[in-house]
């Protein structure tokens, strides 16, 4: 019917409107904003995809509210009993003596390439391409241009916008250089990916106090963000405050933490992306000190695992134990592209992902026994295909025999159809 039509759009507007949480989209005119994301969108493989999965996150909330109107009064007394006990035990055992730094390199292909191409740092511009970028420089983000949003809808936002193809060797370059400054202050800091990591710092502050002023230097990187906290998840919160260039710290104190934790919007906290959010606005919950008021009724409604996850959060409370390299469970790689079909540039494409990943699993000294390809069609949907072997594989070759194996199946699966791809993934476990 023509409502449900309407209400999907506006639901789509939901999953692909203006994030003006991000930094540098602060005050913009979100309604022209969307009105042209939409009619960009409207028609395109990127827009089908979206209404399908709005669609279902939809379903799932219909069905949420469905079981909380048969939650009873002396279920949520009892559930509450639970969360008060739970409460205690965590209080008991919160750790505020590390010092836990998250970096962040803000939009750092963008910045790269700035550095490059000075002429650019006083335009639009972004890094991708038109099936879709992977960031955007502050002044494309006063259109609204953001990663992940498709390089066409992007130009109908800014016209002028400059889209610089991917050069991921060069990003590695330049991330090697700032993983060596990442190495004075933690030898074992956890790299997430080419612009993020985290690093224990109480060790090497504690070293610095005897030191004369001075050694106590430091190098600065442009663009270089650092969220500092007690636990992993306050710093990463952090990093993203002082948008593009600056430091933020929570001091290592109870009701310091529950201060920041008050007003602070869910979609800011690691681990609650779109579909989360919408389920919790559903339930009247916006910011962390809400999921606080309500957990009785999210331990009903949700798996134990989202709940305690979500009362974590609600205390301001994270890892403050970094997982170090050689505890690793998982190292994955992978590439975004704008469309290919043919199977021979697929298969040369996974042995340049299967080189890479054994690059990693070389520098970190690790094996693994379980292979996994991840593959996005050019509809949006994302499939796994894993093989678990009965030895542990480190080598190119080794990988790469088994990726193939995986890529060739899924090859046979749409065969005679092409297989039509824009992203290629590979991980080792």
């Amino acid at each position: 019917s023509d409502s449900s039509g309407e209400k999907s759009c506006d639901g789509l507007l939901s999953r692909m409107a203006l994030n003006d949480n991000k930094a540098g989209m602060e005050g913009l005119d979100r309604e022209k904003i969307n009105k042209i994301i939409l009619e960009a969108s409207k028609g395109s493989r990127f827009y089908e995809n979206e209404l399908k999965k709005e669609r279902q996150v939809n379903q799932r909330v219909e069905k949420m509210l469905q079981q909380k109107g048969r939650v009873a009064e002396e279920h949520l007394r009892t559930a509450q009993v639970q969360v008060d006990k739970m409460i205690s035990e965590l209080e008991r055992s919160r750790e505020l003596s590390r010092v836990i730094v998250h970096v962040d390199m803000d939009a750092f292909y963008a910045a790269v390439e700035m550095r490059d191409r000075p002429e650019l740092k006083d335009q639009p511009m972004a890094v991708g391409s038109m099936s879709m970028l992977s960031t955007s420089n502050y002044h494309a983000r006063r259109f609204g241009v953001r990663a992940a949003m498709p390089g066409f809808i992007a130009k109908k936002l800014c016209p002028n916008l400059v889209i610089v193809p991917l050069n991921f060797d060069k990003y590695k370059a330049v991330s090697s250089q700032v993983r060596e400054v990442f190495s004075d202050y933690d030898q074992n800091f956890l790299p997430m990916s080419l612009d993020e990591a985290y690093l224990d710092i109480t060790a090497h502050l504690e070293m610095r106090r005897n030191w004369p002023e001075c050694q106590r230097s430091y190098r600065v990187f442009v663009f270089c963000l650092a969220g500092i906290a007690p636990n992993m998840m306050l710093a990463k919160v952090c990093s993203d405050k002082n948008k593009p260039n600056g430091q933020y710290r929570i001091p290592p104190e109870r009701r310091e933490v529950m201060d920041f934790i008050l007003d602070l919007p869910v979609r800011k906290v690691p681990g609650i992306g779109k579909v989360t959010e919408k389920m919790l606005a559903a339930l009247g919950i916006n910011c962390c000190s809400q999921l606080g008021q309500k957990m009785a009724l999210l331990s009903l409604l949700f798996s134990e695992t989202s709940w305690h996850h979500f009362l974590q959060i609600s205390l301001g409370l994270g890892s403050t134990h970094i997982v170090r390299n050689s505890e690793r469970k998982s190292m994955s790689t992978e590439r975004t592209f704008g469309e290919m079909s043919v199977a021979e540039e697929q298969l040369t494409l996974c042995k340049e992902l299967c080189e890479d990943l054994a690059q990693e699993l070389l520098k970190e000294g690790l094996k693994g026994k379980t292979v996994t390809l991840k593959v996005k069609n050019v509809k949006f949907e994302v499939k796994t295909r894993a093989l678990t072997l009965p030895y542990s594989v480190s080598s190119a070759n080794e990988i790469y025999t088994s990726a193939r194996d995986l890529l060739r199946a899924e090859l046979d699966h749409v065969s005679p159809e092409p297989l039509r791809l824009r992203l290629m993934g590979k991980a080792c476990s």
